[in-house]
């Protein structure tokens, strides 16, 4: 008999890149290393904000890092990761605001479908360009 499967909360925003990643690896991983994956979406913006905290991109050389590490971790975990063309267009000054709002949305209503709809943002912002912001870009994830 084996030992019961512990449970990981993950706090994630779909604006963060490292989330996704850790999105990925934990959900990839969930069997093998017996764990109950409990999703919780979050605000990023607002622990930011409350923190006194800046976004990586927004300290220059954390953002330079992080350009070259996204690199690397895409070739790394195989997630298809792309910096957007405008990042602080579409990702800083545009935020996730309503897109966290329709995930937290998702994860009372329909908890079940919180995972794939999560990971499409994602795939909308951070590896197809295009602009989770946008009220026509959460409809399409919600089908």
């Amino acid at each position: 008999m084996g030992l019961a499967p512990r449970t990981v909360e993950l706090f994630y925003d779909v604006l963060s890149p490292y989330s996704w990643l850790g999105f990925e690896i934990l959900c990839r991983y969930r069997h093998l290393w017996n764990i109950r994956l409990q999703l919780r979406p979050t605000l990023i913006a607002g622990i930011m904000k409350d923190s006194g905290n800046k976004p990586p991109a927004m300290v220059p050389r954390k953002g330079q890092y992080m350009s070259k590490d996204i690199a690397l971790l895409r070739q790394h975990f195989q997630v298809p990761i792309y910096v957007p063309k405008d990042f602080f267009g579409d990702i800083l000054k545009k935020g996730s605001v309503n897109a966290m709002r329709f995930l937290t949305a998702v994860s009372m209503e329909q908890p079940e479908m919180l995972e794939e709809v999560s990971r499409q943002l994602w795939m909308r912002g951070w590896s197809r360009d295009e602009d989770i912001a946008d009220s026509q870009s959460i409809l399409a994830v919600s089908v």
